[in-house]
């Protein structure tokens, strides 16, 4: 009568049984119920599985930099689909965040640099009020057509000054992704101060700037041209628009990519010889000559051309 009893709770031992990795934690009557060792291997397992969700995330996302260590690019997960969408707000604010680390780094560079470019844009702006004043008069005479032109005229000297002055400013640091290799570090202009830097490198900046400026000063002249014939409702000519977009070529990727090459130089000088006040003197002297040189030349360049 016995035997029965013995059997169903035997068996009911049997459907019980524990899993061999709780029973080896568990099974021994003078264990504790979660000993020592049974929570290490939990901190163990847990500790492999966060190692592997991190390598996981960072095999979807590929993140690198520019040589101004202000851009970032996102080449989708490692397994070829699309990358992350963004939202709009990302979008309107990525530009801007990129914008201000470039000038921060600009200022950690040269604590003045907010006062150059500040200057720079004021003294252009103060000279084409001038010109434009002693060509067409006060403003309150001026037709339409005068007015659209010397806005426009404002609007693009602003863009191209500031252009000119923040891709030839130094940067902080090493953002040329050399490691802080400074033999590698590209060249902010050519008389940046640097012991590695040869004579054939600082050719190779020139060259590197006239790359970037010569396109820029192309499409702001032809983008200005295409302005003010619609707003004057001309017909465009192929041929005169791309003899202006050379004239822009010119005038931002040779002469004002030296000029201001050589404002930058003499830069270095002055904050080295002078003191502050004395340096920010002989600079803002410097780039007066510099614009009305400018201007000169780009007139030179506009009657050759056009």
């Amino acid at each position: 009568m016995l035997k029965t009893p013995l059997k169903a709770s035997t068996g009911a031992r049997q459907t019980l049984r524990l899993p061999a990795r709780r029973r080896s934690c568990c099974a021994h009557p003078h264990h504790a119920p979660c000993s020592s060792s049974g929570r290490g291997r939990r901190a163990l397992l847990d500790a492999a599985f966060e190692t592997r969700a991190m390598k996981r995330n960072q095999a979807n996302t590929f993140s690198g930099r520019s040589y101004d260590g202000s851009m970032e690019y996102d080449f989708g997960s490692a397994e070829g689909g699309p990358a992350r969408p963004r939202s709009p707000w990302d979008i309107v604010t990525r530009p801007v965040a990129q914008l201000q680390r470039g000038i921060e780094s600009r200022v950690e560079a040269d604590p003045d640099f907010l006062f150059k470019i500040i200057w720079e844009i004021v003294q252009d702006q103060f000279i084409i009020v001038l010109t434009v004043l002693g060509s067409q008069g006060l403003p309150t005479f001026w037709t339409p057509e005068q007015c659209a032109n010397a806005c426009l005229l404002h609007a693009t000297a602003i863009l191209n000054d500031a252009l000119l002055m923040y891709f030839l400013a130094p940067v902080a640091g090493d953002d040329s992704g050399s490691g802080g290799n400074a033999s590698k570090k590209a060249l902010a202009h050519m008389f940046e101060p640097s012991a590695a830097a040869t004579l054939p490198d600082r050719a190779r900046c020139w060259l590197d700037k006239f790359f970037l400026y010569a396109p820029l000063g192309l499409l702001t002249a032809v983008v200005s041209s295409v302005v003010m014939a619609g707003f004057l409702k001309e017909s465009l000519n192929f041929f005169y628009l791309s003899r202006v977009g050379l004239v822009g070529l010119l005038h931002l990727g040779i002469s004002s990519n030296t000029r201001y090459q050589i404002i930058n130089g003499l830069d270095v000088l002055y904050y080295r010889m002078f003191d502050k006040g004395t340096a920010r003197g002989a600079t803002i002297g410097s780039r007066l000559v510099n614009q009305v040189a400018g201007g000169k030349l780009f007139l030179m360049l506009s009657t050759l051309i056009l």
